[in-house]
């Protein structure tokens, strides 16, 4: 049997969407200059995390590629071989139909109030009562997300170069429900800070990732 597929996933940096506190899903904004900032300082020490794939997976957002951009100019400053950046619309973030680029505050607060029991939401409550409230009816369901996202990581590690550990790109939502689906205990906080590093496990096949590791800073 194979052993176990370790994945690093990576927040992006800080984008103005982030720093202005809106909901970003597929929206997009660039990377604030903190931003750029944090993402170069992360690929000048990123080898710390010992050896890993050659290729970097990243959405197809612009904040994740800019994301690994910054982190290929911050191996290339410390001497190191740069990654094949490979974008995937799969790897978005949940789309939040109407709800995109509006305060978060607004919108938490909207779907806490439909909530009989808003104290017990997982991210997966969250995202399918807001799906419910999106007037746009375009809102992704937490089925939906997890089909395409389980569906994306199995292609990725089926794909895999080598034995070696991968890194993904990624958003803050998608950790959030990872986390909060397979290790809850570890949620803390809850949304994920830019460029941490989320580290699971997959199975060769299936879908069944062990989480080790939230939010660690480098």
């Amino acid at each position: 049997m194979d052993d176990p597929t370790k994945i690093y996933f990576i927040r992006h940096g800080q984008t103005y969407f982030n720093y202005l506190q809106v909901m970003q899903g597929w929206s997009d904004t660039p990377l604030t200059e903190s931003g750029h900032e944090q993402a170069f300082a992360l690929g000048k020490k990123i080898s710390q995390l010992g050896e890993f794939s050659n290729t970097i997976y990243c959405s197809d957002m612009n904040r994740s590629i800019q994301t690994c951009s910054e982190i290929n100019q911050g191996l290339t400053e410390v001497g190191q071989k740069t990654l094949t950046i490979k974008p995937m619309p799969e790897l978005r973030e949940q789309f939040y139909g109407s709800f995109e680029g509006q305060p978060k505050k607004k919108i938490f607060k909207l779907v806490e109030d439909a909530m009989d029991e808003p104290e017990k939401m997982t991210p997966n409550d969250f995202q399918d009562n807001l799906a419910s409230l999106d007037k746009s009816k375009l809102a992704e369901t937490s089925a939906k997300f997890w089909e395409r996202f389980s569906d994306v990581i199995k292609e990725i590690i089926i794909s895999k170069e080598s034995h070696k550990p991968i890194l993904v790109v990624t958003h803050s939502a998608i950790l959030t429900a990872l986390v909060g689906t397979y290790a809850p205990e570890l949620l803390d906080p809850i949304q994920p800070d830019n460029l941490s590093i989320t580290t699971v496990e997959f199975a060769k096949f299936g879908f069944n990732p062990r989480v080790i590791e939230y939010n660690r800073i480098l």
